[in-house]
């Protein structure tokens, strides 16, 4: 089955989704748009691998992806999830924001704390999610239940789906809400990108990492703390990838990654197969593209290496 796009095309307020007050499982099919008796045969067999497809990944991540009616239902929930509006601080999943929107926030504080959540997805269970959809989107008690059963696999979300990226955020906005009032209280700015999140000012210290750290602690989670870093005004701080120099940046290693690669294709320019010179052509054009978007100028060596490329691919060279 080819992948539907989710489409945001509306942004509303959470009353004015269409799962809001759903109040009957009739009513739910009509909106999901499958009938009663697909719905059942979902619930029935969602804890079996017949709706999902479950591997790991090349970074050693478990990934179970929705297939065949479940991948129907999670696209069709994703774009009614994905219209909610959530918190200026949120900056996943969002049109108009991204991992770049997330950095920039921090460009000019002198000090910051980066940390992830662990395990995220997998720490957000169907009774949490059943809670969203009971007491948020005031759902009835079964369609509440259903849905939460729907959106799970295992009793988590599942890692693969267009649902978990929509999802994540909005069953954990009580939790970051206080967070977010807690940093207000001493003129900190917060942002969340998933499971990864910021907090920056003009001091941000052990204690206020603590405090963090307790808030997910009461909410059932935990921080992942080989991932968190902290920035002083002597350290360039990198958020969510991004380097914050005077303006917003690539990483330095990602500079030497580029040349590395181009150096690479400067060398074996000539022996390469057209596949593998067409697949360097579209590595270098992305990475190329990623420091623009940052309005980051090029290396001179980039132009080269592409110039170059361009010419032996149509068998100029």
């Amino acid at each position: 089955m080819s992948k539907k796009k989710v489409k945001a095309n509306k942004i509303y307020s959470l009353n004015q989704c269409r799962l809001y007050k759903v109040t009957s499982l009739k009513k739910l099919c009509s909106i999901i748009k499958i009938t009663e008796k697909e719905l059942s045969l979902l619930v029935e067999s969602y804890e079996g691998s017949e709706f999902y497809n479950c591997y790991i990944n090349k970074d050693g991540r478990p990934i179970q992806e929705p297939k065949k009616l479940m991948y129907r239902v999670h696209n069709r929930i994703a774009n009614l999830l994905s219209r909610i509006e959530t918190p200026e601080y949120v900056h996943y999943s969002k049109k108009g924001r991204s991992h770049i929107s997330n950095a920039e926030v921090h460009l000019h504080s002198k000090q910051l704390i980066t940390f992830d959540i662990k395990s995220y997805y997998s720490n957000i269970s169907s009774e949490l999610i059943r809670i969203f959809f009971r007491h948020k989107l005031k759902c009835e008690q079964d369609v509440a239940y259903l849905l939460s059963k729907l959106c799970t696999l295992n009793d988590s979300l599942p890692t693969g789906s267009q649902i978990s990226v929509y999802l994540c955020n909005l069953v954990n906005l009580d939790m970051f809400d206080e967070m977010k009032l807690q940093c207000e209280m001493f003129e900190q700015k917060f942002t969340v990108y998933a499971d990864d999140i910021t907090i920056s000012g003009k001091s941000v210290n052990k204690s206020h990492y603590n405090v963090m750290s307790k808030i997910l602690e009461r909410y059932g989670y935990e921080i992942k703390e080989s991932k968190t870093k902290r920035f002083t005004s002597n350290k360039i701080p990198v958020v969510t990838g991004i380097a914050l120099k005077k303006t917003t940046d690539v990483k330095n290693n990602f500079y030497m990654e580029l040349r590395q690669l181009c150096e690479g294709i400067d060398i074996h320019i000539d022996d390469a197969s057209y596949s593998q010179l067409k697949d360097e052509y579209y590595s270098l054009k992305g990475k190329a593209q990623y420091v623009k978007q940052l309005n980051q100028k090029l290396p001179k060596f980039v132009f080269q290496t592409q110039a170059k490329l361009e010419k032996k691919l149509e068998g100029q060279l």
